[in-house]
């Protein structure tokens, strides 16, 4: 466990040295109030963690530290999650010192809503670098078909995609198990495959 701990501290000293001013800018632009203010940013802020590394071919300075690739992936994963979490709380409180508007569950749905979108996005641009392709511009692809296909129909029309998509989120736990989903098949894909750049 000590050893654990020890490993992921190293990882968070790591990321933060390489990645300060990548992390500086687009925080501020996740600190914007409201779920869809944010998520592009958000976006923006997941391909650029572990799946950027590999596209990039920075892998293999972290391989050849003790860590399997699950740990290297839960690591980078933990990361995101931390600061996603840290800036979206940030962020509520913010605004709601602001404005006094601010419920409890406004703030939980607003956390839970990124943590979704983050997972999925996270997610899907793993499992691309794992088959050799781009860590932006094909998770931007999907991110675009995931708006369209979500934003089919009207209001009062049934879209099943809708329910489970990343970004419309409109039955919140069917779209939470989606982004888990998408997370074990990205862990899964990448600790069986490896790295392909």
């Amino acid at each position: 466990m000590v050893e654990m701990i020890k490993k992921t501290e190293a990882y968070f000293m790591k990321e933060f040295a390489e990645k300060a001013g990548k992390i500086a800018i687009l925080s501020l632009f996740i600190l914007i109030p409201n779920f869809g203010g944010s998520m592009f940013f958000i976006f923006l802020f997941v391909t650029g963690l572990l799946a950027s590394d590999i596209h990039n071919k920075r892998f293999s300075t972290l391989i050849t530290l003790p860590y399997s690739y699950k740990e290297i992936f839960f690591m980078s994963y933990f990361f995101m999650i931390s600061l996603i979490t840290l800036l979206t709380t940030v962020s509520i409180g913010l605004y709601g010192f602001s404005s006094y508007e601010i419920t409890l569950s406004y703030a939980a749905i607003t956390l839970l809503k990124s943590l979704i979108f983050a997972t999925a996005y996270f997610s899907i641009s793993m499992i691309c670098v794992s088959f050799g392709l781009d860590n932006f511009i094909t998770p931007l692809f999907i991110l675009i078909a995931d708006l369209i296909l979500g934003g089919i129909g009207r209001t009062w029309q049934i879209n099943p995609y809708k329910a489970i998509s990343p970004v419309h989120q409109e039955i919140i736990w069917a779209s939470l198990i989606f982004s888990v989903i998408l997370l074990i098949i990205a862990v899964i894909q990448f600790d069986k495959k490896g790295v392909q750049k």
